[in-house]
């Protein structure tokens, strides 16, 4: 668990970056997964699929979520029954967790050349600053995970990444950033949490008022 803290901001936060280094067996050996995780990790049938589940599963424990306890809607985002707020996501290596008093959602996502083939499904037209980056495919992967961190967030299904979430100009050293979604002619703001993992990027988007 590379990453493991309060955030600094008035919501109370915490997340967890789990770095998947156990086996499936260990990691199976530790969890005591309720009847229903049990088919969702029988559904996931590569390794890297059943890694990454498992994973996220430790990294919500850790963070003292009772597995028993998570629900999920009709979209598969999970919440709580204490109405905190809850949001995973895993990668090759990794499973993120964050809960929070607000809504709020997380990515993490290693580098991947393949990100460059699918820019067009996500970048807003007003997103010109990662096109014109000397690191663009580190700058694309950030703005993925904070689109899809977006997404989770606000929590309705079918928002267009590359209409409706603009995310405002960032730097790789940056830790902070904000972006705003529009929806039914409606504005909503988000503040971003960004960290660069050894061979990726994660982001924390909350929902601000």
């Amino acid at each position: 668990m590379p990453l493991d803290k309060e955030l600094d901001f008035k919501f109370k936060t915490r997340v967890i970056l789990w770095k998947i280094e156990e086996t499936e067996d260990e990691l199976l050996k530790s969890l005591t997964l309720p009847l229903i995780e049990k088919e969702k990790l029988k559904k996931r049938k590569s390794l890297k699929h059943r890694l990454g589940f498992l994973g996220s599963r430790a990294a919500m424990i850790s963070v003292g979520i009772d597995l028993d306890k998570v629900l999920f809607n009709d979209n598969g985002a999970p919440y709580l029954t204490d109405h905190r707020y809850c949001s995973i996501s895993h990668t090759d290596g990794y499973g993120a967790v964050v809960v929070s008093d607000n809504k709020i959602g997380v990515d993490v996502e290693i580098y991947k050349d393949q990100i460059t083939r699918i820019a067009s499904k996500f970048v807003h037209p007003a997103e010109v600053f990662v096109n014109k980056s000397e690191n663009y495919l580190k700058m694309l992967t950030r703005l993925w995970t904070v689109k899809e961190s977006v997404y989770k967030a606000f929590g309705v299904p079918g928002i267009h990444f590359s209409k409706a979430i603009q995310v405002d100009p960032f730097q790789l050293q940056d830790q902070q950033g904000t972006a705003r979604l529009v929806h039914l002619k409606t504005e909503y703001f988000f503040t971003l949490y960004f960290r660069t993992i050894t061979n990726g990027e994660l982001c924390i988007a909350i929902h601000t008022i």
